[in-house]
């Protein structure tokens, strides 16, 4: 999946700068407030390796980057932490890929994301055109968790899901939820109601 970045902070310059020197991947990590340190931030121990596929360079020495992410992992401990996080990790490869619930799940959670996309392009007034779902459980778990328009705590809830049957079936109850909140601001902009959309909620404009 491409994962496009804006790398403007002086560590992750240097981070982009070592990785694309040593010709290095990197991980993708979402940070949480710490509950012991007011304002301060710690990152969730599982993750995604993403490779830079390009690299736009600012004439301020930001950079805008395209990854492509590779493989979820999990932080076993941290190395170091300045300048930025360095930390010994595992991969995290999902469990239960041959389950027989998976043909199941990938059937239903494949249906109710092309009715989300299509409801998401009737909110925002555009056709969004669904031709085909990947057939690839992995693939289309992945997929449906990049596109979600839900908070990145529910995305990382998502990534944290050991097992793909369990990740499809929390992913359908997502999308069955979403689904009824599209209908919902549909409606509403039929009876000429101002709604904007946003991660699991809608929000009046009156």
């Amino acid at each position: 999946m491409a994962l496009p970045l804006h790398i403007f902070e002086d560590r992750y310059r240097l981070m982009i700068n070592e990785c694309l020197e040593g010709e290095q991947d990197f991980g993708v990590l979402m940070a949480k407030s710490d509950p012991d340190r007011e304002g301060m931030t710690v990152a969730y121990n599982v993750g995604t390796s993403a490779r830079i596929t390009h690299v736009h360079r600012l004439e301020d020495g930001r950079m805008n980057i395209l990854t492509t992410g590779l493989e979820r992992f999990r932080v076993l401990h941290l190395v170091r932490t300045e300048p930025y996080i360095i930390g010994r990790i595992e991969a995290f490869p999902l469990e239960g890929t041959r389950s027989p619930q998976v043909t199941e799940w990938v059937w239903k959670a494949g249906a109710l994301f092309v009715r989300y996309l299509r409801l998401v392009g009737e909110v925002l007034g555009t056709t969004i055109e669904v031709e085909s779902t990947p057939h690839d459980a992995s693939s289309l778990a992945y997929l449906v968790a990049m596109a979600l328009q839900v908070s990145l705590e529910e995305k990382q809830e998502l990534l944290s899901i050991p097992a793909l049957p369990t990740l499809l079936a929390r992913e359908s109850l997502i999308l069955s939820r979403e689904e009824i909140l599209l209908k919902r601001m549909r409606k509403a902009q039929d009876s000429n109601t101002g709604y904007v959309l946003g991660a699991t909620q809608y929000w009046s404009l009156n």
